[in-house]
């Protein structure tokens, strides 16, 4: 039986990220019958590389039981539906061939409950390089009424990652410099770690020359509380804000916009300040010493939205994204941006963008497996 990931975002990953906030259909439906997408719009489903999947997609509900079975229509597979999604939500999620999947238009709600999902059987789904599919579904019909607003979903189907990560062992700086100082009016830094013991530094930029720490991106993790410094500012997070657990994989995100700093982990958003103005010079990163594992640290000249955000906690980034000033899978493996080639290689920890800023000294840092077989993302829990 082929070993097949997959995971469905909940609420909890992508409440306050994916949607405008959310209503509650039942409280403005009192005296009336209505249909609605139950929670978020955004459904994703992970799999490997030619596998196949029955899964559970998208609820759909009713805001008050019925005596009798009630059978709710929706179409599939709109293009244009997509589109929209995809402007929205700065997304560039490619229609699932039909030939992929297997979907009904209708689904029944048995009697005396308000909710079921949606059955989705995926065939041998292949992927090209960077690619994300999408199945838009559309509630149709007015008996019942289909709720303005909450009418439509998306399942999202994505490959699952399976690598080495870096083992940080060390107490020695891991760093790399620049041979060029780099500004950017945004930026969006990304990482994802876990550690027997989650407390310590994540990574961060060296400064240009003498320039002040205006340029500075410090973020610091903690169980009791986390603390993140830039732009001239010191941001705290308290343990309620970001509840942390030691010996879990954790995706970190700051997003600067030019003027604010949003702070996400695994997808959801849990901070936004106003900090500053301006850009930032860039001179280099340093990893943490911290002891534990890491991987996907990737820095963009770009404020990624939230969306964006969101839909790639778990995967690996496309190398040739241009809006990308460093991408270190830190995976062992070492690409050409020339030609797409990748080859085996744990002496450096490479660059994957086109600017090719690489960490020549591991400082004995090493490329792991989890227990002779790759790690897999999302992780199965």
């Amino acid at each position: 039986m082929k070993r097949i990931v997959y995971a469905l975002l909940a609420a909890s990953l992508l409440g306050s990220c994916q949607n405008e906030l959310y209503n509650d259909p039942a409280k403005e439906h009192q005296s009336k019958q209505g249909i609605y997408i139950y929670g978020q719009e955004q459904t994703q489903i992970f799999l490997l590389n030619g596998a196949s999947q029955e899964a559970s997609g998208p609820r759909v509900s009713l805001v008050k039981p019925e005596s009798s079975d009630v059978t709710v229509n929706f179409s599939v597979g709109s293009q244009a539906q997509l589109d929209a999604y995809n402007a929205k939500n700065g997304t560039s999620y490619k229609l699932l061939p039909s030939s992929m999947y297997e979907l009904s238009t209708s689904v029944t709600i048995p009697a005396g409950r308000t909710t079921a999902s949606i059955p989705v059987k995926l065939k041998d789904v292949t992927f090209s390089s960077g690619e994300v599919y999408a199945i838009p579904i559309q509630l149709q019909g007015s008996n019942p009424h289909a709720i303005g607003g909450q009418s439509e979903a998306m399942i999202v189907v994505d490959q699952a990652t399976e690598t080495k990560v870096l083992s940080i062992n060390t107490s020695d700086e891991i760093a790399t410099y620049f041979a060029e100082n780099i500004s950017v009016p945004q930026w969006t830094m990304e990482v994802m770690v876990k550690r027997s013991n989650i407390n310590g530094a994540l990574v961060g930029t060296k400064f240009v020359g003498s320039s002040d720490d205006k340029s500075e991106i410090y973020p610091v993790v903690g169980k009791d509380g986390s603390f993140f410094r830039t732009g001239g500012t010191d941001l705290t997070l308290t343990k309620d804000a970001l509840p942390l657990e030691d010996d879990k994989w954790y995706m970190f995100s700051f997003v600067y916009d030019g003027a604010n700093v949003s702070v996400y982990c695994n997808g959801r958003q849990i901070l936004s300040q106003l900090v500053r103005d301006g850009e930032y010079k860039l001179g280099g990163f340093w990893l943490s010493t911290t002891r534990g594992l890491m991987r996907e640290l990737r820095f963009y000249k770009v404020a990624r939205t939230p969306a964006q955000i969101a839909a790639n906690v778990w995967k690996t980034a496309d190398p040739k994204d241009t809006n990308l000033v460093a991408y270190y899978p830190m995976n062992g493996k070492k690409y050409d941006p020339a030609t797409g080639t990748i080859t085996d290689d744990a002496t450096a920890i490479w660059d994957w963008s086109a600017g090719a800023h690489h960490f020549t000294n591991l400082q004995g840092a090493l490329f792991v497996d989890n227990d002779g077989k790759p790690f897999r993302f999302p992780i199965a829990e």
